[in-house]
């Protein structure tokens, strides 16, 4: 039985992943459960391309043939070795499917399954808590301490040094997602070429107008209605390069914020609460909270099928991605206002 924290998770990594038998990790930082995820399964499997000792499942597969993770668990790799079964976008509905697998699992395949921002006490999360063998971590957007840690993580990586200072400045200008924050991080690692000691100059002109700060500032025009500023910050984050469906992720994470902090609310939470427990940015929560009441979950799930809609769109040869990108953040901004 065993709720992971960054140090456990750290240990469980250095392990070859070789105490847990199945491990889910959640929350509203998408970047974070990819990471989290990628890494989990590379302790095991080096290539995660190798398609003997790793396989890739989804619910709906699992659901309409019970048998299949059983059987891909029970399966043994032609060219030997440990093998990771992946199972990504579940929900509280897969709880059922692996109630009854789960506890008495004992292949040693490790089995990784992956989740959007589920509760604490959500039957999935409970789930992989309760039962022998297994972990659950909980992924939550990096703030404060965090931030920083991963700054100092990545440049060290990287064999570049730089004063508190500047590595205060880094992080403060940083968004709370991990993958947009890896992103930001590796613009700063390329700009630096050569040179191994990080200067306030260089952070300041690859960091601090850089498009972390453009994209919490678009997202925050998104669910606020402001169409202006949304303009005006999509112009900017398409000139910079930024991927619209990189975009479209990042909006989607956004708005599943929203839709957490109000079923917390439903649930008997105060706004503050609810909105204490997503860890935002200490300069964003005045502003979180005016704009929940522009938002119902109704409209947000309308909103979220919109983006997944755009994204699968996006995915088809020739189509002008910025231009949906564009029309579909103005749509969803427009219904902020109604």
């Amino acid at each position: 039985m065993t709720k992971l924290t960054a140090e456990s998770f750290e240990a469980f990594i250095k392990s070859g992943a070789t105490t847990l038998k199945a491990v889910l990790f959640y929350g509203q930082d998408e970047g974070l459960v990819e990471e989290c995820r990628e890494r989990a399964a590379k302790a095991v499997v080096s290539d995660l391309r190798d398609p003997f000792r790793v396989v890739q499942l989804t619910p709906s597969q699992i659901r309409d043939d019970p048998a299949l993770l059983q059987s891909e668990a029970d399966a043994i790799s032609l060219m030997g070795g440990r093998r990771v079964i992946m199972i990504r976008g579940a929900d509280n509905v897969f709880t059922s499917v692996l109630k009854n697998f789960l506890p008495d699992y004992k292949s040693d395949a490790l089995i990784i399954v992956t989740a959007g921002a589920l509760k604490t006490k959500d039957s999935l999360p409970l789930l992989f808590e309760k039962t022998v063998g297994a972990g659950v971590l909980p992924c939550y957007a990096d703030e404060g301490a965090g931030v920083k840690k991963l700054v100092v993580q990545a440049l060290s990586e990287a064999g570049l040094t730089a004063s508190g200072d500047v590595v205060s400045f880094i992080a403060d200008n940083l968004g709370a997602n991990r993958l947009l924050s890896r992103s930001e991080l590796a613009k700063l690692v390329t700009y630096m070429g050569d040179s191994k000691t990080v200067r306030m100059e260089d952070a300041a002109a690859c960091i601090g107008d850089a498009s972390a700060l453009s994209i919490d500032e678009m997202l925050y025009a998104l669910t606020g209605g402001d169409q202006k500023i949304l303009h005006e910050t999509l112009d900017r984050l398409f000139a910079e390069g930024e991927a619209p469906i990189m975009l479209l992720r990042a909006a989607a994470a956004h708005l599943r914020k929203f839709h957490t902090a109000l079923g917390k609310v439903e649930d008997g939470k105060t706004v503050s609460e609810a909105v204490g427990a997503l860890f935002l940015h200490f300069k964003r929560v005045e502003q979180f909270k005016s704009q929940m009441r522009l938002w119902s979950t109704a409209k947000i799930g309308r909103a979220l099928d919109l983006l997944v809609q755009t994204e699968r769109a996006c995915k088809k040869a020739g189509i002008p991605q910025n231009l949906m990108v564009a029309r579909v953040f103005l749509q969803i901004a427009a219904q902020a206002k109604k």
